[in-house]
């Protein structure tokens, strides 16, 4: 397929996905009655509790005041999901401010008897809930006024027993904190088996997305610290991390797994995210598609969220709430400016706008989609999609990132096989003419001498690029690629008993990307030699036995006995963090050579009475190495890694990492082992002058 072709294709495909429409909702209550007698069903159901709901304003109702002497009469039927300011009429002024009761009748299947849960998302602010009777349970304490009531936002499931053919919902609702009132996203009710797996398959699938994007994060800002010039990714990284952020702050609210926290800062924290997201965005805009209206737009935007932000700190949700118009109009105006340059940049033929133009379709229809779901719209579907929307950007992006590289990689060596051309052609002019620069040879030979130089620094650098890019491509795809596999295997019912078995996989291989990202950051400052020194005296046993608690859950897995031996004090004088990456990758290279059952030792020595400083010895019963491989271990050029007794995986940056390290803190490290007998490391630092 030629270019033109592709092009043709991209557009025909981003057509066809923008005029999709999302199915039909024909279950809708009337009159606050939802039948569902006729409802077909394969044994489990979930529908939506979507249509017209009895409502009651400023009145707190209970379920006997529908049983005892005359009924209530609705004062209007409210459209669900929406804010109650929406139901105004020519009789009824509704506040923004007060409390209410919904009511609905759901008319069940014949014979209906299989347990029920309802699905209950937040509203504003706090409910009560009532079924036949029946009081579930609530969401903060909703009041009559402000003093009584107490707000909160938290995700329940209700389960609800089935003694008869009819269902009789009950809330009560209040709200005088938040600028509006009610339902703002739909409940649902199913069998108990179908809506707690719905459920827990959005939560599985929202931590699969915090975690993918927080992995890509780090990916895009080790290529920003390599590259500094290169801004773009700097708040691209920044973007996703604000992006990773936001699903603990809305729908599920995630964050209440981590940390209780009140409902004021959830608010509070989910527009200090909307306001870093924005404004880290503007940028990256402003980086891809430079000009001047945009860098100024990305100035006074990031001045207005600056000042948004403190105020959101100390006003109440109901008054910093309205900036809302601040995030929906800044969401306007950029995906008004970026499709607008994509369109500019595929009527100049940039193929990578035709990908781009794609992309930021798909981002503009999850933030019209998010923007409608914060207004209380009933016919938006549920829940906020930008987040998980934006995951197959970054995944083009990064294919992109790689792409540009490569090519950068490929301008160098044409570069180089030019600077080569003209040495050659230097050199034959210099033979030729020999008698008539005599008196210049010897700054010609300086020259050739300073070219010489850069030649061997261009093949440093191309070389180091290209190990860089063969860890990215392997080492970091492999654990992400394990990860997104264990999730996908915890959302499948049968593999439910084997969670915790799953999510320790989970976590180490998180472990091991953290690592290596790290190993390879601390690498990438040594070399531009931009690694700070920062001595002082530090709990050597502390920090020996943090490492041992990180790493004991590899160890255990293996079967590997620890032991560790103080001898003496344990302050010593060393930089804490570079000491840190030692420890823990001589600790993680003795369990990957150690076989299993084996045993670990580490001693710990203070020598200070006699003047040697102070010793750690880490030594294993592994493998051990040739003595070949010892003469040579922390100078070889090239970063080989053999495979562990298990054939685990790594790098050949740890060891040279650490010996680098070592001598920046003044002190040195040496290597003593015999093949299949084990290996011994021992570390000496000076005494303070």
């Amino acid at each position: 397929m030629d270019l033109r072709h592709f092009k043709w294709y991209l557009l025909i495909l981003l057509i066809a996905s923008s005029s999709t429409t999302s199915l039909g909702r024909d279950l809708v209550a009337e009159k606050g009655v939802l039948d569902l007698r006729e409802y077909k069903s394969d044994g489990e159901f979930i529908v939506r509790l979507d249509g017209e709901w009895e409502f009651y304003w400023n009145k707190m109702l209970h379920p006997y005041d529908f049983t005892s002497g005359k009924t209530p009469t609705p004062d209007l039927y409210g459209r669900v999901p929406s804010y109650w300011t929406n139901y105004q009429t020519d009789s009824l002024s509704i506040q923004k401010n007060g409390f209410a009761t919904y009511r609905l009748i759901l008319l069940l299947p014949e014979g209906m008897s299989r347990r029920m849960a309802l699905d209950v998302p937040v509203f504003d602010s706090s409910y009560d809930l009532y079924v036949n009777d029946v009081y579930l349970g609530s969401n903060g304490v909703p009041g009559k006024t402000t003093a009584e009531t107490v707000p909160q936002y938290k995700r329940n499931i209700f389960s609800i027993d089935t003694p008869s053919d009819s269902l009789s919902i009950l809330i009560n609702v209040s709200n005088f904190h938040h600028r509006k009132g009610g339902f703002w996203l739909p409940m649902k009710i199913g069998t108990y088996e179908k809506v707690s797996k719905a459920v827990s398959g959005v939560w599985v699938m929202e931590w699969a997305t915090i975690t993918l994007l927080l992995v890509f994060s780090l990916l895009f800002l080790f290529f920003y610290l390599m590259y500094r010039k290169d801004k773009l990714m700097g708040f691209f990284s920044l973007v996703i991390i604000g992006l990773a952020m936001r699903p603990l702050f809305t729908s599920n609210f995630l964050i209440l797994d981590i940390i209780n926290l009140k409902w004021i800062w959830i608010v509070r924290l989910e527009y200090l995210v909307l306001y870093f997201i924005l404004t880290t965005w503007f940028w990256y805009i402003a980086n891809l598609y430079p000009g001047k209206i945009i860098k100024r737009t990305s100035w006074i935007v990031t001045a207005i969220f600056s000042a948004t932000a403190v105020l959101t700190l100390f006003l109440p949700v109901s008054v910093f709430s309205c900036f809302s118009f601040l995030v929906f109009a800044s969401m306007i105006f950029l995906i008004g400016y970026g499709m607008l340059r994509n369109i500019k940049g595929m009527i100049s033929g940039r193929t990578a706008d035709y990908i781009y133009f794609f992309v930021f379709l798909m981002l503009s229809l999850g933030a019209t989609h998010d923007m409608f779901v914060a207004l209380g719209r009933p016919s938006i579907s549920s829940g906020y999609v930008l987040t998980p929307a934006f995951v197959p950007f970054v995944i083009i992006q990064a294919l992109m990132l790689i792409y540009r590289w490569i090519r950068a990689f490929d301008e160098k060596e044409k570069l180089h096989n030019d600077l080569e051309y003209m040495n050659r052609n230097l050199e034959m002019l210099v033979n030729e003419r020999t008698q008539e620069i005599q008196s210049r040879r010897e700054e010609i030979e300086n020259q050739n001498r300073r070219i010489a130089l850069q030649n061997r620094q261009m093949s440093e650098t191309i070389q180091l690029k290209n190990k860089i890019f063969s860890v990215i491509a392997h080492d970091l795809r492999s654990p992400v690629v394990n990860i997104l596999y264990m999730l996908n295997l915890l959302k499948e019912d049968e593999n439910r008993d084997k969670y915790d078995l799953y999510a320790n996989a989970s976590i180490q291989y998180a472990q091991q990307v953290i690592t290596l990202l790290e190993n390879m950051l601390v690498w990438g400052r040594g070399q531009e030699e931009k690694i700070k020194y920062s001595p002082g005296h530090h709990d050597m046993a502390d920090l020996i036995l943090t490492n041992l608690s990180i790493i004991k859950e590899s160890a255990d897995k293996k079967e590997i006995t620890m032991n560790f031996t103080q001898i003496g004090r344990s302050i010593a004088y060393f930089d804490k963090d570079l000491l840190d990456i030692i420890i823990r990758n001589l600790l993680s290279n003795a369990i990957k050579y150690t076989p299993r059952g084996g045993r670990i030792s580490i001693v710990m020595k203070d020598r200070s009475r006699t003047g040697d400083g102070f010793l750690i010895k880490v030594c294993d019963n592994g493998v051990g190495m040739p003595p070949l491989k010892q003469k040579y271990l922390f100078t070889m050029p090239e970063m080989e890694s053999t495979p562990g007794t298990e054939n685990e995986k790594g790098t050949g940056i740890g060891l040279k990492l650490c010996h680098e390290l070592i001598k920046i803190n003044k002190g040195t490290i040496a290597v003593e082992s015999k093949e299949g007998e084990g290996t011994c490391f021992t570390i000496s630092l000076p005494e303070p002058v």
